[in-house]
């Protein structure tokens, strides 16, 4: 076989070419890759960096935040301390009916829900009261509430609980007379008791609020009038009546804002609603009032659950009359 040395070198040169073609081509598609990849590394860094940059701010911002609401609640914990110094104590409660229970639970630390009593001219006048909204501005319809009562009861001493509902509107209309900005809802819902020691008679008016008074296993519902305690909006407003009741030795009276009726709960996320809260009462009744106040508690945590926040300021007073401590 004759060989050509010729013949191969174009062969050889040839593939030469073609490897050194290949290698060009692979070694271009690989720069190529390499850039790209250096491209996308260099905007994931970016992105990293302005991340970076944007979790500082997110921090700051929520550091921030974290120490603004740890001064607004430090501030509404030492105007609860203020409010509470205000109303009637349990103790003080508990002096004048001995077999009383408070259940009250805020919902925003501060309440627009409170009561009020005091023993005066052989009478002792005691009150439930649900200002319009929770927080702070109910807190602060409470306060002007309590000045009122001080004033009209105290001050001026009219007993009668009617007389006390209107003067309070009387009172109102001087305070915010000359006010434009308020909302039709401001004002108070209160049902106001009498209640004269030695004859047993519980006088009564109330603003929307009932009082239940549970007597021989049946609820005695004492309506109010469905009239505000507010502001003049122009809408009527009075005169409240006034209802009296004979009690006898072993009632017990029942006083309460909206706000444990109207909780949202249960495995239907449905309001506990007045007929139930009606049947609670009735199947408490005649246990001592420390237990009463336990199952009131408990039953409210169960319908609420975790599920559920609470919606509003509660309060539910329970008092035997016929407990009466007259020292």
């Amino acid at each position: 076989m004759d060989s050509n040395p010729g013949s191969i070198l174009p062969l050889f040169n040839g593939l030469t070419a073609m490897i050194l073609a290949a290698g060009l081509l692979a070694f271009s598609m690989h720069l190529m890759l390499v850039r790209k990849r250096s491209r996308s590394l260099r905007k994931d860094y970016h992105r990293l960096k302005q991340k970076e940059v944007e979790s500082r701010e997110v921090l700051i911002q929520r550091n921030r935040l974290q120490n603004r609401a740890k001064g607004i609640e430090e501030s509404l914990k030492y105007a609860q301390r203020i409010q509470t110094a205000l109303f009637t104590t349990p103790r003080e409660m508990k002096e004048l009916f001995p077999e009383s229970f408070i259940f009250q639970r805020p919902k925003d630390i501060v309440s627009g829900d409170f009561y009020w009593a005091r023993r005066i001219n052989g009478k002792v006048m005691f009150s439930v009261a649900d200002c319009t909204g929770h927080g702070v501005p109910g807190a602060f319809m409470s306060l002007i509430g309590l000045e009122f009562f001080r004033q009209i009861v105290v001050e001026k001493e009219i007993l009668q609980p009617a007389g006390i509902l209107n003067e309070m509107n009387h009172y109102f209309d001087l305070v915010f007379g000359n006010l434009d900005e308020l909302s039709l809802k401001d004002g108070i819902d209160l049902a106001f008791c009498a209640y004269d020691y030695k004859k047993r008679t519980l006088e009564y008016a109330g603003a929307f609020n009932p009082v239940y008074i549970i007597r021989n296993n049946e609820i005695l519902e004492v309506k109010g009038d469905r009239i505000i305690v507010g502001p003049d909006y122009g809408i009527y407003r009075g005169p409240f009546h006034n209802r009296s009741v004979q009690l006898e030795r072993d009632d017990v009276l029942y006083m309460f804002s909206d706000g444990y009726p109207d909780q949202f709960g249960g495995p239907e996320g449905k309001k506990f609603k007045y007929r139930r809260f009606r049947h609670l009462l009735m199947s408490i009744h005649k246990l001592p009032m420390e237990e009463q106040y336990r199952k009131l508690e408990e039953n409210i945590n169960e319908w609420m659950g975790s599920r559920y926040d609470q919606i509003d300021d509660q309060l539910v007073i329970g008092i035997r009359p016929a407990s009466f401590s007259s020292s």
